[in-house]
C-alpha cells in the first residue's frame, strides 16, 4: 500500500498492547484473543460454531449402536464444548463468568435451543499464580474463586500453560514436571500484552533511554518520552498501556510502575488534553505558558490559569478509584478507594448493581448509555440473541 508521510506538531502515542500468545508454543495460531472488536466478533462465532458441532448427529449416543463407541461419541461431544480460559486477571475471570451466564441461558429450560447439551458444556480457567485478580485484596480474591467455583467453573492455579493445540491443551503445575494433556474445543489468550509493532518502530527511532520494560516507553511526569535532539523533546507524548511511567508514594522509597488499566489510560488522556488545550510550552521543564503580547496576554484562559498559579503544569498524578470485576450471575467484586486510602469492599447482588451503574456512566455519550440499557434489559426479558451471521 502507498505510505503517506504527514509532518505534525504533536505526535500522542496511545496504541494499546497485543496479546502476548508468543510465550506459549501454538498459542499464537490455536488461541483467540480479547483484545479487539474484531476480536470479540471471532470468538463469538467459534462459540456458536462449537455448539452446533457438538450438536451434530455423529457425536449423539443413539446414533451409534456399540456401547464404546457410544463412550467416544460421549467424550467428543464434550470436547467440542469445553473452552479453556487462559489467565487469572479481570479479562480471564469476568470472561469466565460471561460464559457461564451465557451458557445458563442458551441450554436452560424451557426455552434454551441447546438444552441438550446442559450437561456436557464446560469451562476451565488456568491461572499461574496462587490467586486470582492478584490487585485485590485477599477477600475478594476469595470471593471470585467461590464464586466461580459454585457455577461450576474449573480453576486452575499455579498452573502453567505449556502447549495449545488445535484441540488441546498442554498444562502442568509450577514445580513439577508432570504436564497433563486436556481436550478442548476452543482456547482463549488473557493472561498478558506484548508491544505493537507501530511501539517497536517508533523506539528505534528514540534513544536507547527511551526504552522502557516489557517493551513500553519511558515518559516524565509530562508524559514526554526522550527524544534525541532539544527541539523535538516534548513533541512525542505517549499514555495508556504503552507508557511506562514510575510513581512514588510518599512512604515506600521504591518506585512503582503505573499499573496497564483503562483506569490510568483514562486520567492520563485527560491530562494530555488539558495540557495541549491550555497551550503550555512542552518543550520546557516544566512545561510553561508561552509569552505572549499585552493583548493575548489578557485572555480569559490565560487570566484563569494564572489566577489557579497554573503557568506551570504540574505533573501527572494517578488518582486511583478501586477496582471492579464481575463473577457471573449478577454479582460483582467492588474495590473502592480514594488514592491510597481504601473506602469499602463488597461483593454480590449490590456490588453488581455498582458495577453497572459504572460501567454505563463510562459511556461515551447518552445515546450509547440508551442503546446499551435497552440491551440490557432486553436480554433479561428475552434471553441473549444467538443469531450466527
Amino acid at each position: 500500500s502507498d505510505v503517506i508521510e504527514l509532518s505534525y506538531d504533536y505526535l500522542l502515542c496511545a496504541v494499546g498492547t497485543a496479546s502476548r500468545s508468543t510465550i506459549v508454543k501454538g498459542a499464537k495460531q490455536h488461541c483467540f484473543n480479547l483484545k479487539t472488536s474484531q476480536d470479540s466478533k471471532r470468538l463469538r462465532t467459534a462459540i456458536g460454531e462449537a455448539l452446533e458441532y457438538a450438536s451434530r448427529p455423529d457425536v449423539q449416543e443413539f446414533y451409534y449402536i456399540s456401547e464404546e463407541v457410544q463412550q467416544m461419541a460421549t467424550q467428543e461431544r464434550k470436547r467440542r464444548v469445553k473452552i479453556a480460559v487462559v489467565g487469572g486477571g479481570p479479562t480471564g475471570v469476568e470472561l469466565s463468568g460471561e460464559l457461564k451466564d451465557f451458557f445458563a441461558q442458551v441450554c436452560g429450560y424451557p426455552d434454551g435451543a441447546y438444552q441438550h447439551l446442559r450437561d456436557d458444556i464446560s469451562v476451565v480457567l488456568i491461572h499461574g499464580g496462587s490467586d486470582l485478580l492478584p490487585a485485590m485484596d485477599k477477600d475478594l480474591r476469595t470471593r471470585a474463586l467461590d464464586a466461580l467455583h459454585a457455577q461450576g467453573v474449573e480453576v486452575r492455579l499455579n498452573t502453567r500453560l505449556k502447549e495449545v493445540g488445535r484441540d488441546f491443551i498442554t498444562i502442568g503445575e509450577k514445580g513439577s514436571d508432570i504436564q497433563e494433556t486436556i481436550p478442548v474445543g476452543l482456547t482463549v489468550w488473557a493472561a498478558g500484552n506484548a508491544p505493537v509493532p507501530f511501539v517497536k518502530e517508533l523506539l528505534s527511532k528514540l534513544p536507547p533511554s527511551a526504552a522502557g520494560s516489557a517493551g513500553r516507553i519511558n515518559v516524565d511526569q509530562w508524559l514526554r518520552c526522550p527524544t534525541y535532539s532539544e527541539s523535538s523533546f516534548g513533541s512525542v507524548l505517549v499514555l495508556g498501556d504503552v507508557a511506562c511511567y514510575e510513581t512514588q508514594e510518599k512512604y515506600d522509597k521504591t518506585p512503582q510502575q503505573l499499573p496497564q488499566t483503562a483506569q490510568v489510560a483514562g486520567q492520563q488522556g485527560a491530562f494530555a488534553a488539558r495540557m495541549l488545550n491550555r497551550g503550555y510550552d512542552m518543550q520546557a521543564t516544566p512545561p510553561k505558558l508561552p509569552e505572549l503580547s499585552e493583548s493575548e496576554a489578557f485572555s480569559v484562559l490565560r487570566v484563569w490559569l494564572a489566577a489557579r498559579g497554573l503557568e506551570e503544569a504540574p505533573g501527572f498524578d494517578f488518582l486511583s478509584l478501586g477496582l471492579l470485576a464481575y463473577v457471573g450471575q449478577e454479582e460483582a467484586l467492588n474495590q473502592v478507594a480514594i488514592g491510597n486510602v481504601p473506602i469499602f469492599n463488597y461483593s454480590g447482588k449490590i456490588a453488581f448493581v455498582l458495577w453497572r451503574t459504572v460501567y454505563l456512566a463510562k459511556q461515551a455519550s447518552s445515546r450509547n448509555q440508551a442503546l446499551l440499557t435497552f440491551d440490557w434489559v432486553r436480554t433479561k426479558s428475552f434471553g441473549r440473541d444467538i443469531t450466527r451471521l
